[in-house]
């Protein structure tokens, strides 16, 4: 179970707007990578982040997405982690 591809369109299109994505940067940069290392963590990652945004989650779209993020072993602080993130944001 993966990210839902038009999940991630809205997301993206939310992020676009520059009010959204500073609140999206402030929420992510409060967590750590050990945080985003674990389900739990995560998984507060995503709920944080649909309520910022405005976007339901149905449980299994929350569900994937956390799986999604536990297995990029993302640290919210790495500047090369970031500009990967960016990149999924973005499309490339």
């Amino acid at each position: 179970m993966g990210l839902d591809p038009r999940l991630l369109d809205v997301f993206r299109a939310k992020i676009a707007n520059p009010m959204n994505w500073r609140r999206v940067h402030h929420c992510l940069m409060s967590y750590s990578q050990w945080d985003l290392a674990n389900p739990d963590g995560a998984g507060a990652l995503v709920d944080n982040l649909s309520g910022v945004l405005g976007v339901p989650l149905t449980p299994a779209q929350r569900a994937g997405a956390v799986n999604w993020i536990v297995g990029q072993r993302i640290n919210p602080r790495n500047p090369l982690h970031q500009m990967r993130m960016w990149s999924v944001v973005n499309g490339y």
